[in-house]
């Protein structure tokens, strides 16, 4: 169904674009029809079947989980983005950075929202490359072609690879914004993609790491 949804309203003009044309003076680079056919269908599955969502939006962390979005906002932002529309570089990336997060967070919700949700007790790594599989596929109906992954093969294996790390991150966190702020990392490759990286992973690594004189959640909600 993911898949005959994506194909029927990529056929469709750009939603987003028409909905953004009396805000910005060219048409956005963005086209999240499909962002938004897989959320509606997921959010549809998660409400007629049985499977039980453990994941939301910021998960049980809210303030912690709200360090990745700021985290990549305050890095692309400083860093900038050039582009062919004469805005401000800087403030370009910021954009960038809130229109990519928007669509990562829809997909996101699908693949290691419900996807990883409805394969239930399966062991996570396993959980990782069938997810990474699926999602490379979905991908077949996006891209014209993947000769910048050396080819349709060559994107499978880092749709698996990154789905590692994406469902670690889901699990460690229980929230959405995690996989979506790493997958926003997919679009830019520069050194601070790099240190971004690098930082998202120590702090998951870190995620539930109690330090000496820190205060518990217990004390606090006391």
């Amino acid at each position: 169904m993911l898949m005959v949804g994506t194909f029927a309203i990529r056929k469709l003009p750009n939603i987003f674009q028409m909905a953004m044309k009396d805000v910005f003076s060219f048409p956005l680079p963005w086209n999240m029809n499909h962002g938004f056919i897989i959320l509606i269908i997921s959010a549809f599955f998660y409400a007629l079947s049985k499977v039980v969502s453990t994941v939301t939006l910021f998960g049980p962390n809210k303030i912690k989980s709200l360090l990745f979005p700021f985290l990549l906002f305050a890095g692309y932002g400083i860093y900038g983005f050039k582009n062919n529309y004469g805005i401000n570089e800087h403030v370009w990336a910021l954009l960038f950075c809130l229109f990519t997060l928007l669509y990562d967070i829809m997909e996101e919700f699908t693949w290691r929202g419900y996807l990883n949700d409805s394969l239930g007790e399966i062991k996570w790594p396993i959980k990782s490359v069938i997810t990474g599989i699926f999602w490379a596929i979905w991908h077949l109906l996006i891209f014209d072609n993947f000769s910048q992954f050396g080819g349709f093969v060559g994107f499978v294996l880092l749709c698996i690879v990154f789905s590692f790390v994406l469902t670690f991150s889901t699990i460690r966190t229980n929230s959405i914004i995690a996989p979506a702020t790493l997958h926003a990392l997919l679009g830019k490759t520069n050194l601070v993609t790099l240190l971004l990286f690098i930082l998202f992973i120590i702090l998951l690594l870190f995620w539930n790491k109690k330090f000496k004189g820190s205060t518990s959640d217990a004390e606090l909600k006391s």
